[in-house]
Order: structure tokens, then C-alpha cells, then sequence
């Protein structure tokens, strides 16, 4: 079994690694706490709620082994190896996030024109497990089709004529939701932010990697929930 001391000293070392990344992310004056920098990190998302309740407990255990008793050169405090194993890993994922697109497998992204017929788009669900098609015009990306979208347009169709009429995309995106959107990130998106964006409170169905996370430039990768799972076990595991 590693030594009481050698616990100590690799918890502490972590611990001091993410408070200096903290206080430089948060250009925080040294007299601000580390429980008040955990906070002012999750309120910019720089950190995830699980984290911050880690790092808000493990900040009276750092105390304890700092100030509190010592016997025999051993601190009384003992972090177990798996409190240890725990703080490296935020320490590493805080220093070296993960990109996002270094943890999902690679992705031809299909897309498509505003101008183009829907009956591709239909063929290509009937064929594939594809929902979701990032729909450009004029060289600018302009909205997301999703399977809902169609489903709508259908229903319309169906109810009005009792037939479906030959459409362009841009006509079925008039029965798009303010649900059925996309949110743009660069190359350089951490797997925190894509997760985060994922999760936020407007749930956007899906985000759409491009270069530089600008509408002129063509996907990279379009993350659906389908890859939370990918993403938050490279975030608790890495």
C-alpha cells in the first residue's frame, strides 16, 4: 500500500495544480478562496456541477492535511487512494481537456441545399440512420433538418391534401421548431463544452463542428446526444 505521506503529497499536488489553473483561468486575486473560484469556474462552465461539489469537499480535506495534526511526519488526515485517483483525474482533465473531436469517432457529414428536393433527404432516411442534416445556402449554413421537421410536414400535407406534394427543403423548414436547431463550435471545442451546449437549457438537438465555428465553413462533425455517452465517459475517465 502507497504510504499515508505519498497520498498526501499527490493529493495536495493536484490540488494546488487546479488551484493555480483556476486562479490564472479566473485572473482571481490571491486572496480569493478556492471555494469561491470553484464557484465563479462553474458559473462559467469551466467546470460541470459534479466537479464542483468534488472540489468544494475536497478543499476542507486539503485543510486538514495542511494545518491539521501530525503524527510521526504522517498527516492524521488520509486521503483514500480513490480520493487521490479522483482529483488527478479532474487535474487532467482541467489542464489537457479532451477535444471533442479527438473522442468521437471521425464522421462523414451528409448535407444538403436549401434549393435541393426533399425526396433526396427522404430517400437518404430510408437507407441510412441518419435524422439530422445540416442545410446550407448561398454558401452559409442555414438551419437543421431534422426527422421531427419532416414528420410535421408530412402530417400537413397529409391533412390539407391527402397526398404529399413534391417539395424543396427550404418549404419543409417552414414547419422547423424553435426546438429543431444546431449550435456551432470550432475544431477546438473541449468535450466540456460540446456536453455543456448539448445540456444547456434551449437543448438544441445537435452541435455542428466546423473550422472555425462560423456558418461559412462546411461540418467537421455534427454531435448528436447519441455521442453524450462517448463524451462524458472521456470527461469522468480520461
Amino acid at each position: 500500500m502507497t504510504p499515508n505521506i505519498d497520498r498526501a503529497t499527490q493529493f495536495l499536488a493536484a490540488f494546488n495544480d487546479i488551484e493555480s489553473h483556476l486562479r490564472f483561468r479566473l485572473n482571481a486575486d490571491i486572496s480569493d478562496s478556492f471555494r469561491w473560484m470553484v464557484g465563479q469556474a462553474a458559473n462559467r462552465r469551466l467546470i460541470n456541477p459534479a466537479q464542483e461539489e468534488v472540489l468544494k469537499s475536497f478543499s476542507e480535506l486539503r485543510n486538514a492535511i495542511s494545518h491539521g495534526t501530525y503524527h510521526n511526519n504522517k498527516p492524521i488526515a488520509d486521503p483514500r487512494p480513490d480520493t487521490v485517483a479522483t482529483i488527478e483525474k479532474i487535474r487532467d482533465v482541467l489542464l489537457n481537456p479532451p477535444l471533442a473531436l479527438k473522442v468521437l469517432p471521425a464522421q462523414q457529414v451528409k448535407i444538403f441545399y436549401s434549393n435541393s428536393s426533399i425526396a433526396e433527404v427522404l430517400e437518404l432516411i430510408r437507407t441510412t440512420e441518419i435524422s439530422q442534416f445540416p442545410i446550407y445556402q448561398d454558401g452559409e449554413y442555414l438551419s437543421l433538418l431534422t426527422t421531427n421537421t419532416i414528420a410535421r410536414w408530412i402530417a400537413a400535407d397529409l391533412k390539407d391534401n391527402a397526398k404529399i406534394n413534391a417539395k424543396t427543403i427550404k418549404d419543409v423548414l417552414r414547419f422547423a421548431e424553435s426546438s429543431d436547431t444546431a449550435v456551432l463550435l470550432p475544431r477546438s471545442a473541449t468535450a466540456q463544452e460540446v456536453v455543456d451546449a448539448l445540456t444547456s437549457p434551449e437543448l438544441p438537438w445537435s452541435v455542428i463542428i466546423t473550422e472555425n465555428g462560423t456558418k461559412h465553413q462546411k461540418p467537421l462533425r455534427l454531435i448528436t446526444g447519441w455521442d453524450l455517452r462517448l463524451l462524458l465517459e472521456k470527461l469522468e475517465n480520461p
